[in-house]
């Protein structure tokens, strides 16, 4: 064969043989999924994480164990949803029922302790009550006051302030009525409500003129005792001792916020703690430790503040004290993790319903650090718990999901 004729045959050879390795890896692609390199890009299509701060997608802090979804799909489910429709507030309480006990041939009722829950419907304001042994529910008050957005129980639960908008949706509208009682509608333009360490009386803040006053009132008084004022109106209470009660500004991922604490016998203010971006607070029943979380380019972190020794230690837990509660030992924490964090703008854009977190369920001991896990709500209906409460032998968390605002418990 002449040499040309070679080199020409060499020449198609080598070129059908580019053309089919072409065709074969280009069928090849279209039947391979393509995983993206860079997912953080598709954050511009969302309406968080766009800001001057770098989106960033966080896991849950080191030393927690997120369980398995082989795993619980055996096991039972600890989770267990109390209502299909909405709710404003809950609380626990141990009730009286009446139990039909046989003596010789006749029957008699005597009155037995249940523990139950105790909720109201947001759309009707009507209250219900569960039975927790045999969960059999049914409504205790068909009052109806529609578009209730919060309710806060007193006094063993026999007490209730509504919180809802007036008519022209320009105040807030605060009713306190009792079962069996009188009602009353209490000051307008108040801006927020917290109940004394017994639930026997509340502290509110009410807007006026020269800033805010702030006065406390028992759910059997008629006049409020004022015990605070201030130019500046942005603040959040916690009555945490019977004479003190935390004051923390109002959070935002662009300010500093401050903890401060308001005797109520004196009238004195005492700054306790703050220059920290998005700062919420949750303190113990005695007042010594604060749970708090913190605004940080990585995302929200929790953090215990030793109010004696003025010390703080970082939990190593991605998180907001909003979705956590004490144990009655004043050690632990019951708190709702999100397994996945993403952006850095909190608590603002959790507030704003601009991000929903599916949780992951911890007990934290504040002393060792020590993290338990619980359950996890992504292998089964994930949950953005919020509104935590434990029942009184702290065998039962009960929480809001703030996806839908109904109403759950999970065992312990």
């Amino acid at each position: 064969m002449p040499t040309k004729t070679k080199f020409i045959f060499i020449i198609v050879f080598i070129l059908v043989g580019a053309l089919m390795l072409g065709l074969y890896f280009y069928f090849t692609s279209k039947n391979t999924p393509t995983i993206d390199q860079n997912p953080s890009l598709l954050q511009q299509f969302n309406p968080f994480g766009t800001g001057t701060k770098t989106p960033t997608t966080t896991t849950p802090g080191d030393g927690t164990e997120i369980p398995k979804t082989e795993e619980t799909t055996i096991e039972a489910s600890k989770f267990y949803q109390i209502t299909n429709f909405a709710v404003a507030g809950a609380v626990f309480l141990e009730d009286k029922r009446a139990l039909t006990v046989d003596v010789g041939a006749t029957s008699e009722s005597i009155p037995e302790i249940v523990p139950s829950v105790r909720y109201v419907e947001k759309s009707t304001g009507h209250i219900y009550q569960m039975y927790l042994d045999t969960k059999n529910s049914g409504t205790i008050s068909n009052t109806t006051i529609p578009g209730v957005y919060e309710v806060i129980f007193g006094n063993g639960a026999s007490s209730t302030i509504y919180r809802y908008l007036s008519e022209d949706n320009k105040s807030i509208t605060s009713f306190l009525a009792s079962l069996g009682g009188n009602s009353s509608f209490l000051t307008s333009d108040i801006l927020n409500i917290s109940l004394s360490p017994e639930k026997n009386k509340f502290f509110s803040l009410t807007k006026n003129k020269t800033g805010v006053v702030g006065s406390t009132k028992s759910f059997d008084e008629n006049k409020p005792t004022q015990v605070f004022s201030s130019p500046f109106s942005e603040w959040l209470p916690q009555w945490v001792t019977d004479n003190t009660i935390y004051l923390n500004t109002k959070p935002s991922y662009l300010v500093p916020g401050s903890l401060f604490s308001l005797n109520i016998t004196t009238g004195t203010l005492t700054k306790l703690f703050g220059n920290i971006p998005g700062l919420t607070t949750l303190a113990n029943s005695n007042g010594d430790f604060v749970l708090y979380g913190a605004s940080f380019s990585i995302g929200p972190k929790l953090n215990i503040f030793n109010i004696k020794k003025h010390t703080s230690v970082d939990l190593d837990v991605y998180g907001l004290p909003e979705k956590c509660i004490w144990s009655n030992d004043n050690i632990n924490v019951y708190c709702a993790v999100p397994n996945t964090v993403m952006g850095t703008q909190y608590p603002d854009y959790w507030y704003q319903g601009l991000v929903s977190f599916t949780d992951y369920f911890v007990k934290i001991n504040t002393n060792t650090k020590g993290i338990t896990t619980i359950a996890n709500s992504q292998d089964e209906t994930p949950v953005d718990a919020t509104n935590l409460f434990l029942s009184k032998k702290e065998n039962t968390l009960f929480f809001i999901n703030k996806k839908d605002s109904t109403l759950w418990s999970l065992d312990l």
